[in-house]
């Protein structure tokens, strides 16, 4: 055993080393940044801990408790498709070592999960420079390293569903060198269909590089025509067989995409440079990235000194044909561009300006340059001291540009561009003073250019990291575990199926991390008919979330809000209460609480309304009232029980008293613009109402009134509201108030207001509750039910009424009354409905992805082809054995 393990190390000492060395610094980082399990902090920032992190814990809930969410799951805001959130979150198979780390120990999971990353980028990436026979011994994780800690993998350590990219791509050019080079297409055909399986949006990225990356090849190896056309005929052929191989979640996806992400397609294209195309040059640098990068900022193209010089030697080297390297130079100038001029930068996200995390491909743009860096600074042949000058004259120019022009690049320091120029120095100096050692010398170079290069990747990944700011641990284990405790209490309270409202929260995924159907949620693949009604509902929505944090009686009741959980007051918690508010909500004055522990508290809504129910046809008719909430939810309620259009459920109702401080009085508040008289004073509007019943009380807000504008003050504290919203939101503001002075403030943060749909109305309570309790006597009764299927009966009293619901309308649901099929409709723009009969209505609705059988059956074709083609050479090389 011991005797094999050494002869294995023996043989692949290098493949080990190009594995362990990212690891090994990164988890000397991560202990010294006392990350979880290694101290208080932990890896969660930006969309790692408001997103991410949820969808690792739906994984591993879905994996180890409900496969049925696979499809389809009711805590996808309103409820909806999964799997093309599977195709962009999820479908890692590196995400299984997560089922081994429960409850508050996810953290410690990610931790080594991104480590595992780190190491498998390394190995890939020496495994191509092995096979390929471009780099061996100690020389590998020289390069592979450089590889696995190139600045794009430490600016997205974060995106770790991106990551496997890296992973796969050296894997993947591997396979494509074996098809062109010996015929074999199997590997190829299984890694690029893994890779699309994995993270279709990645692997799209891929894809046009294996275009780019072919062409290289057939030029850097050109024979004839003919063989490029043979040559040709095979990478196409192959590459489809890929994706047929992926068909299983393309297909279904690329459908779902067209209701989500291909909404949002680009429609005009502008011809033009997005930034001055030489200030790439400044992420070349040491610690070239902060948090302004994130949202806009440039391609993150670190790869360390060493690669970068054997990049600039690669276009010199003579021993490459001249046609390999103009045609390289050729695809470096397109990938350059790439990176700057915005069709090209469309184009590789498939048309779609990104939100955050700009020039996600640029991964790709280092894997070039390492690969041609790493083809050109072989072991035996060192390039002549007037290349190494030339290449140190150009380093020198990009040092100096960045140097001149430093004002202009807020996140790099000069302490970081002097160690830059140290590590160039070092790296030129030794590759100078070896050219020409003798060669029993040449053994210690790569030892000393690994050395130097690993502390240089090491000290950019320090600076990278270091400007990002980090949850601790208990920011994330404090209420993960809260909303877990509220989430079995409540599923053995009440066993069926409802929605369940947050007062305090810790993401928009809270929902789908911890099994309730919250109404929040925030993913890149959400239905824009989902933010379109959160809009019109008046709850903050965006492209990729929808928060339900603004709820009325009216809605709380239609969208079958059962239960609401809060976090209880100071007073009632024996320390500091560390769950943060998520909302203002007085109506829970009229909801029962049911449930209650140390830190929280559960009321029920006792108007909640099936999530199905039968309705008057006026409902299919019931138009958009973009910013305008107020009358949406009249009308919603009203088309339901055919009420006459001049019923009113709410009255705009005057403040008793307005006091403008620093600011020029109006008489008309509603759309007013209100300016500060001294712009260097604080200025503030003080409103004051005294309710003169137990009704409840909401304010309506347009979206000039959000936190980037003004900041609310209620009763002497800062109001509870999500800070940011695009359409008009309602804010619950008094409920069982009457005769208590209300008095609301706001402060500005500019030097001018727009009250924009300012307007406080009283709800009619008792009219609203009458004609919920109408809904609720022709709700669906639901008797079985799972995250794809339900089955109710309802009893329908007259003729022209329809079958309503807030499920989300999808293709993927079909629908049976009585045993017979009927065709389902879209209403309100978003939910699903379909036409009931007079009498008795047994109802089955049962959810099937889109297309996903027929991509099962074209993936389950090609592997099948696969494994045929593969027992037909292996019986075919026995014949030839035998004989």
């Amino acid at each position: 055993m011991i005797k094999n393990l050494r002869n294995f190390f023996k043989k692949n000492y290098a493949l080990v080393l190009s594995f362990l060395l990212p690891i090994i610094i990164m988890l000397g980082y991560f202990i010294f940044r006392q990350m979880y399990p290694f101290g208080k902090s932990s890896l969660l920032t930006v969309d790692l801990g408001q997103q991410y992190i949820d969808f690792f814990a739906f994984f591993r809930r879905t994996l180890l408790h409900d496969p049925s969410n696979f499809f389809y799951s009711f805590s996808k805001a309103l409820g909806g498709g999964m799997l093309g959130e599977w195709a962009y979150y999820l479908m890692s198979p590196f995400n299984l070592l997560l089922l081994f780390f429960p409850g508050k120990t996810l953290t410690a999971g990610i931790m080594l999960l991104t480590l595992i990353k780190y190491g498998c980028a390394g190995m890939a990436f020496g495994f191509l420079l092995k096979k390929t026979n471009i780099q061996h011994g100690i020389a590998l994780p020289l390069f592979s390293t450089s590889y696995a800690l190139m600045g794009w993998f430490i600016a997205n350590q974060l995106n770790l569903l991106w990551l496997d990219a890296a992973i796969f791509l050296p894997l993947i050019v591997y396979g494509l060198l074996q098809l062109l080079t010996k015929g074999k297409g199997k590997v190829y055909i299984l890694l690029l269909g893994l890779m699309l399986i994995d993270n279709y949006y990645m692997g799209y990225m891929i894809c046009i590089f294996l275009v780019l990356f072919f062409w290289w090849h057939e030029m850097a190896h050109y024979q004839n025509i003919r063989t490029i056309v043979k040559h040709l005929w095979l990478f196409i052929l192959h590459s489809i067989a890929a994706v047929c191989l992926a068909a299983v979640v393309l297909l279904p996806t690329f459908f779902s995409l067209l209701d989500s992400k291909g909404q949002y397609t680009q429609e005009s294209i502008g011809f033009k440079f997005e930034y001055q195309p030489l200030k790439i040059l400044s992420k070349l640098v040491i610690g070239s990235f902060n948090f302004e990068q994130m949202p806009s900022g440039y391609p993150n193209l670190f790869i360390g000194s060493l690669a970068l010089i054997g990049f600039l030697l690669y276009f010199m080297d003579g021993k490459f044909k001249l046609k390999e390297r103009l045609t390289a130079l050729i695809i470096t100038i397109f990938l350059i561009l790439s990176l700057c001029f915005e069709p090209l930068d469309l184009l590789w996200h498939g048309f779609q300006f990104p939100v955050w995390y700009p020039y996600r491909f640029s991964f790709i743009i280092s894997f070039w340059m390492i690969y041609l860096a790493a083809r050109s600074l072989t072991q035996m042949h060192l390039p002549q001291v007037w290349k190494i000058w030339l290449a140190a004259f150009i380093y020198g120019g990009i040092i100096w540009y960045v140097l001149d022009n430093i004002k202009k690049f807020t996140f790099i320091s000069k302490q970081a561009l002097s160690l830059t120029t140290l590590f160039a120095v070092l790296i030129l100096l030794t590759l100078g003073a070896f050219s020409h050692a003798n060669t029993k010398y040449l053994k210690i170079m790569p030892c000393l250019l690994l050395l130097i290069s690993v502390i240089e990747v090491s000290v950019n990944a320090v600076y990278s990291l270091n400007n990002l700011s980090y949850l601790s641990q208990e920011e994330y284990s404090i209420p993960a575990v809260a909303l877990n405790k509220n989430s079995h209490a409540l599923q053995k309270y009440d066993s069926s199926l409802y929605r369940t409202g947050q007062v305090y929260s810790r993401t928009k995924n809270d929902g789908l991390s911890n099994g309730l159907n919250s109404g929040s949620y925030f993913s890149s693949a959400l239905e824009k008919s989902i933010p379109d009604f959160y809009g019109m509902l008046g709850n903050p929505d965006g492209d990729n979330y929808v928060t339900y944090s603004n709820g009325t009686i009216i809605s709380d009741a239609l969208l079958n809000m059962k239960y609401f959980i809060t976090a209880k007051n100071e007073g009632e918690v024996a320390n500091k209460q560390p769950l943060a508010p998520l909302t203002e909500k007085p109506d829970l004055e009229t909801y029962k609480s049911v449930l209650s522990n140390k830190l929280t508290r559960t009321y029920r809504n006792p108007n909640a309304v099936s999530l199905g129910y039968v309705s008057d046809k006026k409902l299919k008719a019931l138009p958009k009232f973009y910013d305008n909430p107020i009358n949406y939810q009249t009308q919603w309620l009203s088309d339901i029980t055919a009420s006459s259009d001049k019923v009113r459920y709410f009255t705009a109702v005057d403040f008793n008293e307005v006091v403008f401080q620093n600011v020029n009085q109006q008489i008309n508040l509603t759309d007013a613009t209100l300016r500060r008289n001294n712009l260097a004073k604080d200025a503030q509007v003080v409103f004051k109402f005294t309710p003169q019943t137990n009704d409840s009380y909401y304010l309506t807000l347009g979206s000039s009134l959000d936190s980037d504008n003004v900041t609310f003050y209620l009763n002497n504290r800062q109001l509870n509201q999500y800070n940011t919203f695009r359409h008009t939101v309602i804010v619950n503001v008094a409920n069982h108030a009457k005769g208590s002075e209300i008095v609301l403030t706001a402060k500005f943060k500019k030097p001018s207001l727009w009250l924009n749909n300012f307007v406080l109305y009283q709800m009619n309570n008792k009219l609203v509750k009458k004609q919920l309790a109408h809904v609720k006597k022709q709700q669906v009764h639901i008797t079985q039910t799972s995250q794809r299927s339900l089955t109710g009966t309802v009893n329908v009293a007259a003729h022209n009424q329809i079958f309503a619901s807030t499920i989300p309308y999808s293709e993927g649901w079909h629908v049976k009354i009585n045993g017979q099929r009927v065709q389902p409709y879209k209403i309100q723009g978003t939910f699903l409905g379909f036409n009931l009969q007079k009498g008795k209505n047994r109802i089955q609705l049962s959810y099937w992805p889109p297309y996903f059988g027929i991509g099962l059956l074209i993936s389950v074709f090609v592997l099948l082809g696969l494994l045929f083609m593969s027992w037909k050479r292996k019986a075919s090389f026995k014949k030839s054995k035998t004989k």
